[in-house]
């Protein structure tokens, strides 16, 4: 008989993951206030998975506030709350890439490789969905690579915290293209194995996103 523990954390992370995505997709709007108990009746479980996911996210992703009195509410973008977030990535991410010229193989290397052909080639026809999986694949590699269970973890949940403003940098005219040379650069200095370039290059891949995404909030304003 399953054990009831595991079919409660099993429906804890169902629930978080799919608020979680419609977040990350837009599907919530920047100041909605998502209601406890209109998620619990629409995902059919009870109310508390939907609070302690709601909790969690807010913590792990930024993607909401919790709110006295009002209760979750979806975070606006703004420039500086991108800052933010990327002054951190370019930190981490150039870690990432130093430790990773170690423990890396050349098996997850031509894989990465791969990836970013497929990447270069949905660049041609603006396909962000598609582009966005490829890159979360392509970057993950790089992650794994680190062995380090606490960074990979900590990555990642910046990698959610962002991933909003990232689809709005892949529709900008050009910038798809842009980040495929960049990752192409990636490359050569993980295939080198020199820690110093790897570290380098990432942090100047992940600066360069940040500039794309502050013009473009200068221009379009906070959503």
């Amino acid at each position: 008989m399953p054990d009831a523990g595991n079919r409660y954390r099993t429906m804890q992370e169902v629930v978080y993951e799919t608020i979680k995505e419609r977040l990350l997709t837009r599907q919530y709007q920047p100041g909605q206030r998502l209601n406890t108990g209109d998620l619990s009746a629409e995902l059919g479980v009870s109310r508390m998975p939907v609070r302690e996911a709601l909790h969690r996210l807010e913590a792990a992703t930024g993607l909401i506030r919790l709110i006295p009195h009002k209760g979750a509410v979806v975070r606006e973008s703004s420039t500086e709350d991108l800052r933010d977030v990327f002054r951190i990535r370019v930190v981490l991410e150039g870690l990432s890439a130093r430790l990773a010229c170690a423990g890396i193989g050349d098996a997850e290397l031509d894989q990465m490789e791969e990836l970013n052909r497929k990447m270069q080639r949905l660049s041609k026809d603006n396909d962000e969905d598609d582009f966005e999986q490829l890159n979360l694949q392509f970057h993950s590699l790089i992650w794994n690579g680190t062995k380090s269970l606490r960074l990979i973890a900590m990555v990642r949940s910046l990698y959610d915290a962002s991933r909003s403003y990232r689809y709005a940098s892949i529709t900008l005219p050009g910038r798809l293209d842009e980040i495929a040379r960049e990752h192409t650069q990636i490359l050569r200095a993980l295939r080198k194995r020199d820690a110093a370039l790897a570290e380098k290059t990432v942090s100047k891949h992940y600066e360069s996103t940040l500039a794309w995404l502050v013009r473009e909030l200068a221009e379009s304003g906070p959503r």
